[in-house]
Formats: structure tokens, C-alpha cells, sequence
């Protein structure tokens, strides 16, 4: 490809070069069955050029030179018609890279067949309990591969790949209908732990089948991984985008060794954790990615960044450049966050709660501001604790400040679960005290 990036080189001032081959083999369980399998393989080349800091882009699906050469010229007559970013500094330079984690081939050579024989078994294994549907799931494997080349000399190739398999129960018994109860698995191997899956659901369907009224009040409250994670992810994480520092959006703005939590919790973004299925070892504009800390024992330690901003702040990028495939420019994005997991198992921190709520889900997280902070959602399925026991599914209304929440942070499980949806999070259950909720 090098001499593609001199071919560019007559055109541009400054020239880049993405080759993304993506393998995956997925399936698919609806009602019961598994209704789909598939395997699909891509090829993505995105063409970034700056002349004159005018930037042209052309996005083609083959990484055949021939294809590659009318693509740069054809990011050069879109860069002609577009005006010039006075803000563009330039395109990274190289850096010194992590070593990568050891992957499993497997990965890259799995058959979609595999995981129909784990859809089927766990099917099977649902059903076995009364009452059960199987409403949805699935399964599946990607296998990446990138090449990111600039006119600058940065020249990285990587590869890797995870597993995932996530299912959805319905209970249906004597007139009651539960929700949807989720859960999952996912790991940079094949070995998916789906009858834990499987176990974890079911046990979930059985809590729900009793139905207990939430009533309004301020309660002890544990936020689940899934439910923690959507909340943060809309409410809290974007504000750590260097981004929104640049143009004063983000609530963090001059907060910076500032207390905005209990000292309890640690955040930070790290791609090579052990626990990470996304152990990329350079961003998406070839820059080296590395640990950045957001949030150590409460107190908040800074941004990150991708190549322009970083250059318009006259700071080094973070590595936390992200790739849109629909425009084939470069936005902030964090790689694989991990929230610090705590001393206490999540059975004996439920055991604590004279009387509070398990939360394993949110509906309408999506809809928090994270400008401000400010969040109302649907706590569903939600879990009653009474006298440190489960005593049946309530559904509450939960709304409030992020940064008002996170002070009330008492206790964090021992326990973590690998998110593979949104982004690699590696998250624990989180307990909150003197949460207000609006029951229904």
C-alpha cells in the first residue's frame, strides 16, 4: 500500500488510508427457534485527503489498487469543493505501540454452525423450566482486521476477534406475562458460558412472575451491569470527550481534580484490560491507544481525545479516535471502559437491603442529556428487596442528575460482566443509597 499512499501524494498535501476486513458468523432465536444463521465477510477502504486543508473523503467497498487509485482521485475532486478547515493542524504522526494481546484463530475461522448448537442447547435448556419462552436471542463471533497508512509514516496493521451469545425470556404462567428478561455472555474465545446464560434468566423469570408494587420514595437501589452501563453511556461517558470541552458543552468543564463522585469509584478506558473483548492497539487514525483514567476514588481526572482536537488544544490525542463508516471521518469514542470492581459479592450486598430495589434494566436511557446530566427512565425489569431477599418484579420511575447519583455510591460487587453491546464495557453491579423513585 505504500505506493498507494505516494500515488496520493500528487493530489494531497496530506494523505490516509483505512482497510477494514470484517468476518461474521451469527445466528439468530426467535419464539422458541433458531430462525437465522449467517456468515458475512467485508471489506471497507476509506480515502482521507487534505489539500490545502481541504478534506475529501471517498469510501469504497475493495481494497483492489486499481479500485484504491480512482478512489483518492475521487476524494481529491470532493475536497476541491469543500471549504477549507482553518482548525486543521495535521494527520498523527507515528507513535510507539503497545504489544497486542494473544488471540484465539479460532475466532476467525468459526462456522455459523456453532453457534446454532448453542442456540438449540440453550433453547432446550430454557424450556425445561415451566413457563418459559424463548423470546429472542442470539450469537455470534467477529473476526476485524485493520491498516491504518498515512503520508506521515504511520503504518499499523491488527487483528482480533470475540464471541458473544445473549438470550431473551418471556415467563407466561397462569394469566401473568413477565418482561423480557436478558442476559448474556461474551469473551475474546469461543468458550461462552451459555448455561450460565441460560441460568441467570430463568432464575430472573421465576422473581418476576410475582409482581410487587413500587411506591414513591427514597430507597437503596443496585444498578445491574446492563441497566448501569445504558444509563452512563448517555448520561455521564459523553462528557468525557475532549470535544465538548472545545466547544463548552460537557458539565465537566473546569471540574478537572474535582470530587464528582463517591471515592468508590474508579473509571478508565483501557482496551488491553484482561477482561476487554476490543484489544485494539491503536484507534482508528493509527494513534497508539493506552489506560486513561476518567474517574479515580471519585475525583475526576481528565478528557479524551482524538488527532484534531487534541491539536487544537495542543495536547497529545488519548488514541480514542473512532471511525464513522457512513462518513468516513474521525470522531471521539471510548474504546473498552471499566468500572473498578469492589470487595463485596452482589449476594451479600443484596443481603444488606432491609428494603430496596434490584435494577436489571432501563427503558429510555437513550433519552438523557448528557450537556447536563439529567435523566428519566423506566426501571424494567426492576427486583423488590425485602429483609436482604428477592421478592418479586416491580417496574418505578427513576429521574435525576447523574452527578447528583454518583455521590451516593455505597457499595460496588466483586462481580463484573463483559458488555459486548455499544462498545466493550467491563461493568459491576453498583448500589446506591437515598435514590428517589416515582412508583407505579
Amino acid at each position: 500500500m505504500e505506493e498507494l499512499i505516494k500515488y496520493g501524494e500528487k493530489f494531497f498535501d496530506e494523505l490516509e488510508i483505512a482497510i477494514y476486513r470484517t468476518r461474521d458468523a451469527s445466528v439468530n432465536i426467535e419464539l422458541n427457534e433458531v430462525s437465522t444463521s449467517a456468515l458475512r465477510e467485508r471489506v471497507v477502504t476509506i480515502i482521507r485527503g487534505l489539500k490545502d486543508k481541504r478534506l475529501g473523503v471517498s469510501i469504497v467497498d475493495t481494497d483492489d489498487k486499481k479500485a484504491l487509485r480512482d478512489a483518492i482521485e475521487r476524494a481529491y475532486k470532493m475536497s476541491r469543493l469543500n471549504k477549507p478547515d482553518e482548525k486543521w493542524v495535521s494527520l498523527p504522526l507515528p507513535g510507539k505501540y503497545r504489544a497486542p494481546r494473544k488471540m484465539d484463530k479460532e475466532i476467525k475461522e468459526v462456522s455459523p454452525d456453532c453457534f446454532v448448537e448453542l442456540a438449540k442447547e440453550s433453547i432446550d435448556q430454557a424450556l425445561q423450566e415451566e413457563g418459559v419462552v424463548v423470546a429472542g436471542g442470539g450469537g455470534g463471533a467477529e473476526w476485524r482486521e485493520s491498516l491504518i497508512m498515512n503520508s506521515n509514516g504511520v503504518n499499523v496493521f491488527q487483528e482480533g476477534g470475540g464471541a458473544f451469545f445473549y438470550i431473551e425470556l418471556v415467563g407466561m404462567k397462569g394469566g401473568k406475562v413477565t418482561p423480557g428478561i436478558f442476559d448474556f455472555d461474551a469473551r475474546l474465545s469461543l468458550n461462552l458460558d451459555v448455561e450460565s446464560v441460560v441460568k441467570s434468566a430463568v432464575q430472573k423469570v421465576k422473581w418476576a412472575f410475582n409482581v410487587e408494587r413500587s411506591k414513591t420514595e427514597e430507597a437503596k437501589v443496585i444498578l445491574q451491569p446492563w441497566a448501569l452501563s445504558s444509563l452512563l453511556n448517555y448520561a455521564f461517558f459523553p462528557a468525557f470527550s475532549g470535544e465538548k470541552l472545545m466547544k463548552g458543552t460537557t458539565p465537566l468543564m473546569n471540574k478537572l481534580e474535582e470530587t464528582i463522585s463517591s471515592d468508590l469509584l474508579n473509571v478508565y478506558d483501557d482496551p488491553l484490560h484482561e477482561l476487554s473483548i476490543n484489544p485494539i492497539i491503536a484507534d482508528d487514525e493509527g494513534t497508539p491507544t493506552r489506560k486513561n483514567v476518567l474517574v479515580e476514588k471519585g475525583v475526576f481526572k481528565g478528557f479524551i481525545w482524538d488527532n484534531y482536537w487534541a491539536n487544537i488544544k495542543e495536547v497529545k490525542s488519548t488514541g480514542n479516535g473512532k471511525r464513522n463508516f457512513s462518513t468516513g471521518g474521525i470522531g471521539i469514542a471510548l474504546h473498552n471502559v471499566v468500572i473498578e470492581n469492589g470487595e463485596q459479592e452482589i449476594e451479600d450486598i443484596i443481603g444488606e437491603i432491609k428494603h430496596g430495589y434490584l435494577v436489571d434494566s432501563f427503558q429510555g436511557a437513550h433519552s438523557s442529556n448528557p450537556d447536563n446530566g439529567n435523566f428519566a427512565v423506566v426501571a424494567n425489569p426492576a427486583f423488590l428487596i425485602e429483609d436482604g431477599e428477592i421478592k418479586g418484579s416491580t417496574v418505578f420511575m427513576m429521574s435525576g442528575n447523574i452527578y447528583e447519583l454518583l455521590p451516593s455510591i455505597y457499595a460496588i460487587s466483586k462481580e463484573q460482566k463483559v458488555l459486548p453491546f455499544g462498545g466493550s464495557m467491563v461493568v459491576p453491579s453498583v448500589a446506591f443509597e437515598n435514590v428517589r423513585i416515582a412508583g407505579k
